[in-house]
């Protein structure tokens, strides 16, 4: 299986960052950082540089998004680098990018509320920003969006 490719997303990108992070993708983003700075960081930690930027828009490691809408871009870049979702979704943080990892859910069982912790057997958790992560019905959506991306 081929690993997903790394991207760097510029700051208009911070949705698309948001979600690139929920199917698994691994992306840094910092809406203090300029585009051109962010391309500078992308390319010294060999990424794919996602822009609206149009003066980087002929660089060769970039990825230009034409359009402004968030279903498009994310059409686009699924088209051009594809990875399994269905393998990678919510394995990252979608705050921070930083990996989860499990956790006992007794250790967590104060820190959600008594309806979340009874009616789920698997937790996550960020080791950096400590953000709680649970299937519920937000993964759901999440998918049920991607296939009316995909058939755009």
């Amino acid at each position: 299986m081929e690993p997903i490719a790394k991207f760097a997303a510029d700051r208009m990108l911070a949705r698309i960052a948001r979600w690139l992070r929920m199917l698994g993708a691994d992306v840094i983003f910092d809406e203090r950082i300029d585009g051109a700075a962010m391309l500078q960081v992308a390319r010294r930690d060999r990424r794919i540089m996602l822009t609206r930027d149009k003066r980087l828009k002929a660089a060769p490691d970039v990825l230009f998004l034409a359009s402004n809408h968030f279903r498009e871009q994310l059409r686009q870049i699924l088209m051009r680098y594809p990875f399994d979702i269905r393998r990678d979704a919510f394995s990252r943080c979608s705050k921070c990018n930083t990996p989860l990892i499990e956790v006992d859910r007794e250790v967590i069982r104060h820190r959600v509320p008594p309806f979340v912790y009874a009616s789920n057997e698997k937790f996550s958790e960020c080791p950096a920003c400590c953000h709680l992560y649970w299937s519920g019905t937000h993964p759901e959506r999440i998918m049920r969006e991607l296939q009316r991306i995909r058939a755009l």
